[in-house]
């Protein structure tokens, strides 16, 4: 019983205790205003439009930002409310990104667009993962938040209780079907075993920090 254990919890223990990341590219016309309800910087573990997420599931409030220069020289900056995506389990080490789903082709289109973006997260063979829309925000919230920084306070994040479920893939939905049951076998495993089975694999867990 403790070799099963160990070998089967051995791998998910191990990429506990280890830092693991993904990268996950974004475009310009997405700005990240937080990662798992914290505020960023636009800078923050960004290098030429990528920055690095943990492994595992992770919750972005993302907002569409398009700029637009007319016949006259003058330009518009349209930007559209936070939309929260809520990632699948990403996987260590794998590439991920963001990109606008149906994105408008013109200053007209993008004054739609912005009110209901539509966002979708791709792995790095580009299958889509999940896709999510944008809820339509209020003008008063809209006045009070957009402003030159491309940054938001928590507190300015609206709730997203009006926003569209996500949309997944089956693709997705499988892997999460997959993980959930390899998750069940491994408390099970524990569940089962013994106190001196339970001692022996903490004593290796303990090894492997080390």
């Amino acid at each position: 019983m403790v070799f099963k254990i160990v070998a089967g919890i051995g791998a998910f223990a191990i990429s506990s205790i280890a830092f693991s990341a993904v990268t996950l590219s974004v475009p310009e016309e997405i700005k990240i205003v937080a990662i798992n309800d914290q505020e960023i910087g636009t800078n923050f573990l960004r290098s030429n439009n990528k920055i690095k997420l943990n492994a595992g599931t992770n919750v972005i409030g993302v907002r569409y930002s398009g700029y637009y220069q007319h016949p006259d020289n003058s330009h518009d900056i349209l930007k559209s409310g936070v939309v929260t995506v809520k990632t699948p389990a990403l996987t260590d080490g794998n590439n991920y990104s963001l990109a606008l789903i149906n994105p408008p082709q013109d200053f007209d289109q993008a004054e739609k667009y912005k009110d209901e973006p539509i966002i979708g997260l791709y792995d790095q063979n580009k299958q889509l993962l999940v896709q999510q829309a944008g809820a339509k925000a209020s003008k008063s919230w809209l006045s009070s938040v957009f402003s030159d920084s491309d940054t938001l306070d928590a507190t300015q994040i609206p709730p997203q209780a009006h926003q569209p479920a996500p949309i997944y893939t089956s693709q997705t939905t499988q892997a999460t079907l997959n993980s959930n049951v390899s998750t069940q076998t491994l408390i099970q495993s524990w569940q089962h075993a013994t106190k001196q089975e339970r001692q022996a694999f903490m004593t290796w867990l303990a090894e492997q920090s080390n």
